[in-house]
């Protein structure tokens, strides 16, 4: 009896007293949560003020981008290709809840403060080295594509899904003429489809087990990189597979990782050229799992583990900078002694910061 409960101790030490992981927290002149963009290598950022200013810093030079109502929220999204920006305006933020409410979505030069307005939607992304943007109309069940060099140049794609007034379907473009795009069929089941610009034709190439299993579609040079991730107890499973963009064929995927256990996703893969970033479950021993940053080596298929928050729920890819905001602060997570050095945002240390 002693024997059992010396050991019961033992094991609940040894969970308590795993090692943390320090992290360094950023910091800036501007309040955190005023803060929508800092370039990766620092020289300029974008704020938004409670009067509904966007504005753009960069040099100790501050200058207004947009403006909108009292209270407007503010994002910007980039991609590697570092050559344009998207900006989503979204001026009923603090009085209209839903997370359907379009935004307007602006294009932008890469740190420039010339704006074009390009449509109305939500979850607007880059692609094709930003020569093309898209974003979704939760109303319409549309899917926008459209040509940034020339904005007249436009498609869209329509979804057939009645079951779930909020899914936000994830996409890719393999070329200007074929689209990867996640979508629920009539069950809710998630199904992955091509659709062929020329032909006009969409296609199921891949379809879900059942409706508690979802896929996420994230894209970084010549990789496509597909996420199954199931989303209850009653169907406990995660995988990543990587696949060529150039010559994607659904049959002649790589699986680079795969868990008995629900992970949250979240992936990024175009943050590093060696690593793929996710939010992974973690048991840690008890029955109950926690979250947590997670690496997986496209190379080695090794995944370590990042941060020790015990509740990660979000990763947020800023220009190459990955955050995690944890308590109304946010965290580097691929933090290195050059990027630490070389930008003036950043404290050495949460712990630096704390005294």
């Amino acid at each position: 009896m002693e024997l059992g409960r010396f050991i019961f101790i033992l094991l609940t030490l040894c969970l308590s007293t795993r090692a943390e992981i320090t992290l360094p927290e950023i910091a800036t002149k501007q309040a955190t949560n005023n803060l929508r963009f800092i370039s990766e290598d620092g020289k300029f950022s974008y704020y938004q003020r409670r009067s509904g200013s966007l504005l753009l810093s960069t040099n100790y030079n501050v200058e207004e981008v947009l403006k909108g109502k009292e209270g407007t929220q503010y994002s910007i999204r980039s991609s590697e290709a570092q050559k344009k920006q998207l900006i989503e305006q979204n001026e009923s933020f603090h009085t209209y809840m839903s997370v359907r409410k379009l935004n307007k979505i602006y294009v932008a030069p890469y740190g420039g403060k010339k704006v074009k307005l390009i449509g109305e939607g939500v979850d607007s992304r880059l692609h094709l080295n930003d020569s093309w943007a898209s974003f979704f109309n939760p109303y319409k069940s549309t899917l926008t594509f459209i040509n940034l060099n020339s904005i007249a140049t436009k498609f869209e794609i329509n979804l057939q899904n009645s079951k779930n007034p909020y899914f936000i379907p994830q996409r890719v473009m393999l070329d200007e003429k074929r689209i990867l795009f996640s979508n629920l069929n009539n069950s809710a089941v998630a199904g992955l489809i091509e659709f062929n610009r020329a032909s006009g034709k969409s296609n199921l190439i891949l379809k879900a087990e059942n409706e508690l299993n979802r896929y996420e579609l994230c894209s970084a040079g010549d990789s496509i990189y597909l996420g199954t991730f199931g989303i209850r107890k009653d169907s406990q499973y995660s995988s990543i597979t990587q696949y060529s963009r150039s010559n994607f064929q659904v049959s002649k995927g790589k699986i680079l990782y795969d868990s008995k256990d629900n992970d949250r996703g979240s992936i990024i893969c175009n943050a590093s050229s060696e690593l793929v970033y996710f939010i992974k479950s973690i048991k840690d021993g008890r029955e109950v799992a926690h979250f947590e940053a997670a690496s997986l080596n496209t190379t080695s298929k090794e995944v370590k583990v990042l941060s020790s928050f015990r509740a990660v729920s979000s990763l947020i890819n800023m220009d190459g900078k990955l955050i995690i905001p944890q308590h109304g602060k946010f965290y580097l997570l691929n933090a290195t002694k050059e990027n630490n050095n070389n930008d003036s945002i950043l404290n050495q240390s949460m712990k630096q910061d704390k005294q």
